[in-house]
């Protein structure tokens, strides 16, 4: 038999109360506490400003790895259209509403003592913790796909620099030069995907109307290809583009990077921009913490607290069957946060 100590009982007892106070997700958060929330994304920075708005004299932390995360590039416009949604707080508006922000990385997670050991040999106490692990690239068992074919084939999918690569490779692409989006089966944004095959249609359409682009989209329904049928007509695009389903062998099988080839299902393709996405799951912190099941995401419940963690609060894209869409993290923070002392 398991036994608790004395901090799980105490919040497991704020959890329950709160919930069935005001049907929240159980933060019920005394003013000496602190609050720390790993990943500076939408859905991090939004929820600690949420936490600071709702618990003034809360002691609240914003635990961030990438030092770029809250930096406002201009960058080019060009690779802007390829970049993942923009964090809307600045470390400046943070700071000024009392904030802690912490650049360092997460390697292990004490639920027992409240404490994250760090990156930078640092600890890092908690009483309530927070995670907005957004997702990560799951490897695939694919001939030739390294790491030197996956420089060579950007999937420019929350990575900036990738987004920039991809970027000048569109803006070397020949007159009547060829671009393929691989899609994965198990695709993790159908929404960020559609807009993908929308915005590299709408970059041909302008500056290379000879050029064609083939989307090699293996998910098992026809949703997406109806959506962007519907929306290419909608928008007057006038780009060529081969839409190639599961059905029709879009399961890709080989790649050469150096050749610019794809061996799929229904045959071999050659490319000169090649925008490869591969599947996704929750991000490291989510499996250093224990929050991940067989899928690669965290079982919640409907205001983000975890099924394998009661005491872990998920937020945004990790979650399993989130929307994953921008409105998504907002309104999973908002289910977290709505819940008061």
């Amino acid at each position: 038999m398991t036994r608790l100590t004395r901090r799980q009982l105490t919040l497991g007892l704020f959890a329950t109360s709160a919930v069935a106070a005001v049907g929240g997700v159980g933060l019920a958060l005394s003013p000496a506490d602190r609050a720390v929330i790993i990943g500076a994304g939408p859905a991090g920075a939004q929820a600690a400003l949420a936490l600071r708005a709702a618990h003034p004299t809360l002691r609240v932390a914003l635990l961030e790895r990438d030092p770029t995360r809250l930096a406002r590039e201009t960058g080019d416009a060009a690779a802007a259209a390829f970049a993942a949604p923009q964090t809307e707080a600045t470390l400046a508006q943070l700071k000024a509403q009392g904030i802690e922000v912490m650049l360092d990385d997460v390697v292990d997670v004490d639920w027992t003592a409240g404490r994250l050991s760090l990156f930078s040999g640092r600890d890092a106490a908690f009483d309530r913790l927070y995670l907005a692990p957004g997702t990560t690239a799951k490897a695939e068992a694919i001939e030739g796909l390294d790491a030197e074919a996956r420089y060579s084939m950007p999937a420019a999918w929350g990575n900036p620099r990738e987004a920039r690569r991809l970027a000048a490779q569109l803006a070397a692409l020949p007159e009547a030069g060829h671009v393929v989006l691989r899609l994965p089966a198990d695709l993790s944004h159908p929404q960020v995907a559609l807009n993908r095959a929308l915005v590299l249609s709408r970059q041909l359409a302008a500056s290379r109307p000879a050029a064609r682009l083939t989307v090699l989209d293996a998910t098992p329904t026809p949703a997406l290809a109806q959506s962007f049928a519907m929306a290419k007509r909608l928008q007057g695009l006038d780009a060529q583009v081969n839409w190639v389903n599961a059905a029709q062998g879009a399961t890709v099988r080989a790649v050469d990077a150096h050749a610019g080839r794809i061996e799929t299902d229904a045959g071999r393709l050659t490319a000169d921009v090649i925008n490869f996405v591969p599947p996704h799951v929750a991000g490291a912190i989510a499996r250093t913490a224990g929050l991940v099941d067989a899928s690669g995401w965290c079982p919640c419940d409907t205001r983000g607290r975890s099924m394998l963690r009661s005491e872990a609060i998920v937020l945004g894209d990790a979650r399993k069957g989130a929307a994953r869409t921008l409105d998504g993290a907002r309104l999973s923070v908002a289910a977290a946060t709505d819940a008061q002392a």
